[in-house]
């Protein structure tokens, strides 16, 4: 395990000068930006060939753990009695899914010119490891899909905040807040930790998808709803937490060719950019009848990741539970409808070379 984990030293030290860098900047989400940004540039320069860049998966899953137990420490026992007013955004989202996956798949398909397998799965706003994973059941190109998914959320995640910093003119602080690691109280540390390791077992015990994340979320959201706690994971821990995120993200694009990146970049780019417009279309044609502000629906609707568009919901001040849950039900409705989807449309597995 210690061996394991020194591998991921290089790509860690990369990832935390970055999110100093951002930090100094004032840039939003300063670690995870930061980190995510030069560690992908390095992979992308062909740094792996000197030095190894790589994320060991057991210490971002720990991490992982981290950042659900904040987004549930978002959760208090009033957004109980507002709960029945999610039920808009879940009709708005069964509509925006189809209408984001029909365009981008049109423009992987028709314009992209890729094969319709892969433009379906690279068009679907899923989890990335669940729509290669899929896709590549069906025939699809893996590296393809993968390398679309992930610049889908490199690039959501890099502009949403930017966006709401320069252009809304919004807060989005550079790093979290709260109490410090050394004012955390002993009990307070013990439940939260609590939260992480139950959370994180009993969602995989049950098979449940994102179990590093979602588990601890529902436990210590239960937690904090409930009112036995209002702490939540100290600020350092949580700077940690995304440093690591930031840094897996970046190493995704480790061994990828600039000319293959050239090649399929260009149409990730541009469908994100439809995608966010359809997103910014829906909020501003339905923010008063779904009764949510124009920010808290741009991130519900932004196809970017769950943890990463709740911690921008935090720093926003915006309601976290809300933005996580709907991000919970559009990857669940994704995954689940896809196969039945792609049956409908009368496209057909393709056979691997």
């Amino acid at each position: 395990m210690l061996k394991q984990l020194g591998f991921s030293l290089p790509a860690l030290v990369i990832g935390a000068l970055g999110g100093a860098a951002f930090l100094y900047l004032r840039m939003p989400l300063a670690w995870m930006l930061g980190s995510m940004f030069l560690v992908g540039v390095c992979a992308l320069a062909g740094l792996e060939k000197k030095v190894r860049l790589t994320v060991n998966p057991r210490l971002r899953a720990i991490m992982i753990t981290i950042i659900g137990v904040m987004l549930g420490s978002a959760f208090k026992p009033e957004m109980i009695d507002r709960a029945k007013e999610w039920l808009g955004l879940v009709i708005l989202m069964v509509i925006y899914i189809p209408v984001a996956t029909a365009l981008c798949y049109f423009i992987f398909r028709k314009l992209a010119k890729l094969d319709p397998v892969t433009a379906y799965f690279s068009a679907a706003p899923g989890g990335l490891q669940e729509m290669t994973l899929v896709g590549e059941h069906y025939g699809g190109d893996g590296r393809s899909i993968i390398m679309t998914h992930a610049l889908r959320v490199f690039l959501v995640v890099m502009t949403v905040p930017v966006y709401f910093r320069f252009v809304e003119k919004l807060n989005v602080p550079p790093m979290a807040i709260g109490r410090h690691m050394w004012e955390l109280l002993p009990m307070e540390a013990v439940l939260l930790t609590a939260c992480a390791v139950v959370g994180w077992f009993a969602a995989k015990a049950i098979r449940m998808p994102a179990s590093q994340l979602v588990g601890p979320m529902v436990v210590s959201a239960v937690v904090h709803l409930a009112g036995w706690s209002s702490a939540s994971p100290p600020p350092e821990l949580v700077a940690a937490a995304q440093v690591v995120m930031g840094a897996a993200l970046g190493c995704r694009f480790v061994g990828t060719p600039l000319k293959e990146v050239g090649r399929v970049a260009g149409w990730a780019v541009i469908a994100t950019a439809a995608m966010l417009l359809v997103s910014l279309g829906f909020t501003m044609g339905t923010a008063d009848l779904v009764g949510i502000d124009r920010a808290g629906l741009m991130l519900v609707l932004s196809p970017g990741g769950m943890a990463e568009m709740s911690l921008v919901a935090l720093g926003l001040g915006v309601e976290v539970a809300v933005v996580a849950s709907m991000h919970i039900f559009r990857i669940a409705a994704v995954v689940l409808a896809v196969p039945f989807a792609f049956r409908l449309m009368g496209l057909k597995p393709r056979k691997k070379d």
